[in-house]
């Protein structure tokens, strides 16, 4: 299966009226759930989603990416844990896209991990404390409690990974501060190209062609080769100073 198949849809059509009316997740972006992951490595790029679900646990579309993004790699135990924490958030709510994804997961799960999930969603008075969990789930309160596995999380991620410092700054508007952290991390890191390519973006979106040549005569100097995006942006800015 390739990067372009698509797991599961989602359209307005699909949501029940009184379902819907209760607005208790956040359903942003909807269509086809896939994160744009571009250029970060596997390992990153589930930890993003983790950090994400960690930070925002009701926003469903996290869920949902998560769970394709893990289908998608084969991660059988990251597949299960995903799908964990999704019942657990939604708590016997959303039972039309608990079963579509617990049945279009089928084929990357155990039979146990499938019986596992089935029993719960089938079974009414079944609570979610008694939904196995396993290393990779969050929310599962029969390894780590709940308050003390997301800090864990936060913490390990934002240390090592300083784009999740930077979303974060984003995330509160704080553009510069986000530059900053990005640009510290693309001279001590320059072949990080995700970092890269997040400072882009922020350097377009807010004009800001002078801290853009400043960082590129340092990584210059530095003798890091340039991509072609470089390029790009440069001659963008370019053509703004002369339709200027």
């Amino acid at each position: 299966m390739d990067n372009n198949t698509q797991l599961l849809t989602y359209n307005d059509d699909d949501v029940d009226e009184n379902s819907a009316s209760k607005d208790f997740f956040s359903l942003q972006n909807t269509g086809v759930f896939w994160c744009n992951t571009g250029t970060l490595q596997n390992d990153e790029a589930l930890e993003k989603l983790v950090f994400l679900i960690a930070k925002k646990p009701k926003c469903l579309i996290n869920h949902v990416q998560r769970i394709y993004y893990c289908f998608q790699e084969n991660l059988g135990e990251q597949l299960y844990a995903a799908l964990v924490d999704l019942l657990i958030i939604l708590n016997k709510q959303g039972q039309a896209i608990s079963w579509r994804m617990v049945l279009g997961t089928k084929s990357r799960l155990t039979p146990e991990q499938f019986q596992e999930l089935k029993a719960y969603l089938k079974g009414n008075q079944v609570g979610t404390s008694r939904l196995t969990g396993n290393q990779y789930s969050i929310f599962s309160k029969g390894l780590v409690g709940v308050n003390k596995m997301i800090q864990q999380i936060e913490n390990e991620v934002k240390e090592d990974n300083p784009l999740m410092i930077a979303l974060d700054h984003i995330e509160y508007s704080q553009l510069d501060e986000a530059k900053t952290v990005l640009e510290e991390a693309i001279l001590l890191q320059p072949d990080r190209l995700d970092l890269h390519q997040e400072l882009f973006d922020l350097y377009k979106l807010t004009g800001d062609s002078n801290r853009f040549h400043q960082l590129l005569a340092n990584l210059t100097r530095l003798g890091v080769s340039m991509t072609d995006d470089w390029n790009q942006l440069n001659n963008y800015f370019k053509g703004q100073n002369n339709n200027g």
